[in-house]
């Protein structure tokens, strides 16, 4: 164990000797920055590799790196790589699918005071231009009253969806269009019971 901890001082000593001897070669300032960057890291290694030997039973390095080649060389690394970008993507539709919802049920109760809204969105991503596009919003309305005409002895027929096609819905309609360009026949109001 002393001669390990010699050798590794010596090692040390060698390292550090080296790299004061190119520290001072340098002519200028230009690449100095840089050198020492590169001789630090160098240093790092000296210093790390035989705590890694201690700590993985006499590996090394270098079979680290080897392990990460073969890793990279094989289809595990590819395969990993879609796997996470499978991830990312589904992610980056819920975070957008989310912040749209949020940010029309604020411009919504900004625009029209006095109504409470749920808005849900259904978002498509396109793999071939990596953009996300809104294919349906719909607007629900809470607080919504709406006098109606009363008719005695009449059989009406009530939406049974709750769609609503007024004067508000054409409104919120135009508004969601002219903010968000988002096509009016893909946006449907209704009334929330």
């Amino acid at each position: 164990m002393v001669e390990w901890i010699k050798s590794w001082a010596i090692t040390i000593c060698a390292a550090v000797i080296f790299i004061t001897a190119v520290e001072l070669i340098i002519p200028s300032y230009k690449y100095k920055k840089y050198v020492q960057f590169v001789l630090g890291l160098i240093l790092i290694s000296v210093i790390l590799n035989p705590i890694i030997k201690i700590i993985n039973s006499n590996k090394d390095i270098t079979s680290y790196i080897d392990n990460a080649t073969k890793y990279i060389n094989n289809n595990d690394f590819n395969k990993d790589l879609e796997k996470y970008k499978q991830s990312d993507k589904e992610n980056t539709i819920i975070n957008f699918k989310s912040n749209m919802e949020n940010s029309c049920n604020d411009i919504l109760k900004k625009q029209f005071k006095g109504n409470d809204f749920k808005v849900t969105a259904s978002i498509n991503y396109d793999d071939n231009t990596k953009a996300l596009t809104v294919s349906k919003l719909e607007v629900g309305i809470q607080n919504y009253t709406k006098i109606e005409k009363v008719q005695i002895n009449s059989s009406s027929k009530e939406n049974s969806n709750n769609d609503l096609n007024d004067a508000l819905s054409i409104q919120i309609k135009n508004y969601l269009n002219n903010e968000l360009k988002i096509s009016k026949e893909n946006i449907r109001v209704y009334k929330l019971n």
